[in-house]
């Protein structure tokens, strides 16, 4: 059954996905570790946020990840 609460949820993980360019099948998300958990915890006070957003967002990509891009 299809909700607006449904659609949220699901938007949401579309900006995470967007955000980090991770998908929530990714390899390092198993057991209890899932996207929006990965997330949560890298905003813990010790945590760094920088380290779940992706790096060509924050503008320290290296050249050769955006000549990868190009392509």
């Amino acid at each position: 059954m299809v909700s607006i609460r449904g659609d949220v949820y699901s938007f949401g993980i579309v900006v995470m996905e967007t955000f980090t360019r991770r998908k929530p099948t990714y390899d390092m998300f198993v057991g209890e570790m899932n996207l929006k958990q990965w997330i949560a915890n890298s905003l813990l006070p010790d945590a760094m946020i920088d380290e779940v957003v992706d790096a060509n967002l924050l503008g320290i990509g290296t050249e050769q990840e955006d000549d990868d891009h190009v392509r």
